[in-house]
Parts: structure tokens; C-alpha cells; sequence
């Protein structure tokens, strides 16, 4: 038993670095598309979106290609998508931090750290399609090159993470019982 816990704190402490590494490269992004979006009217607007076009997708919008108004909402957008995910690693690394210093996953406060992680994929999901619309006619104001599209993923994930966590909750109480007991 005690070997099969040394390699879970193991893992769990690289998980956690791992994870902080992604969640700081996250809000590096978000600060550097903060400082693109202040200077984006002298930037070389195609050059730089063409590397931003093949670094994010950008979602597949037409609209926000060749102006400096459609960079700057992409980059909001990416600046949201980034500090949402940034977030999310946060807080998973916090779980695994918990798992190798408490020495179990099986905790009040791991659970309510999946919930958290549940509500931020929710708030994903459902606020950026709607932001995205509304930048899209804020920016660029092309009324029919605007569209809405959910990514249902996003709840699905979301809903694992939930699931997860009542497990976790489960697995704490039946901790607690068998701690009391001996």
C-alpha cells in the first residue's frame, strides 16, 4: 500500500508543476494579447493574423480576417478562452497538491475543486458563443457574417467534472466512516 501511495504523491507532484507551467503560460498569452490589442492600430495587421489564424483557429470566422478591429476581438476572445483555461489548470493543480500533501484524493475540499472546474467549462460553453456574437457586432458590424454555434463539449466535459466530484464526495464520506470505525 504504502508504494502504491509514494508513486500516486510522485505523479501528483508532477501533475501539479505541470499543470501551474500551463496555467502561467495561459495568463502569459492573456497579458501578452492585452498588450497586441493596445498596440494592434501599428502592427502589420495581416502579417501577425495570418500566426494567429494558425495558432487558435480562430473559431472559423471569416469576419474577424483583415482588419484590426476583427484582430482585436479575436484576441479578446482568446484573452477569455485563455484566462478561463488558466483558471481550470489552477485549480486541477490544486487538486493534485491536496492528493500528495493530504495523501488521498478523497476530500471535501478535492470535490468542491471538480465542481469548480464544472462551472467554469459551463461558463465556457455558455457565455463565449454569445460574446463572440457580440464582438463580432461590435468590431466588425457585418450583420450577416454573424453566427452562433454552441460547443457542446463544453457540458460534456463539465458534467464529467460533476459526476467526479459527487464521486470524490462519496469516496470522502466512506474515508471519514472507515477512519471513525478503526
Amino acid at each position: 500500500m504504502n508504494t502504491k501511495m509514494g508513486k500516486i504523491v510522485k505523479m501528483s507532484n508532477i501533475l501539479d508543476a505541470f499543470l501551474k507551467i500551463g496555467a502561467i503560460m495561459s495568463i502569459v498569452f492573456v497579458v501578452l494579447a492585452m498588450v497586441m490589442i493596445l498596440t494592434a492600430p501599428s502592427l502589420d495587421v495581416v502579417k501577425f493574423e495570418s500566426g494567429f489564424l494558425s495558432f487558435s483557429g480562430l473559431w472559423g470566422n471569416p469576419s474577424f480576417i483583415g482588419n484590426t478591429e476583427g484582430l482585436q476581438a479575436a484576441m479578446i476572445l482568446g484573452m477569455l478562452n485563455s484566462g478561463v483555461a488558466a483558471a481550470i489548470l489552477f485549480v486541477a493543480s490544486f487538486i493534485f497538491k491536496g492528493i500528495s500533501c493530504e495523501r488521498t484524493p478523497f476530500t471535501q475540499k478535492n470535490s468542491k475543486r471538480l465542481k469548480i472546474i464544472s462551472l467554469l467549462l459551463v461558463a465556457l460553453g455558455a457565455v463565449v458563443p454569445p460574446l463572440q456574437m457580440l464582438l463580432v457586432l461590435v468590431f466588425i458590424n457585418h450583420a450577416a457574417d454573424i453566427y452562433f454555434s454552441i460547443n457542446i463539449g463544453h457540458f460534456v466535459f463539465a458534467a464529467m467534472f460533476f459526476c467526479l466530484a459527487l464521486i470524490f464526495e462519496y469516496g470522502a464520506e466512506l474515508q471519514r466512516e472507515s477512519d471513525e470505525t478503526l
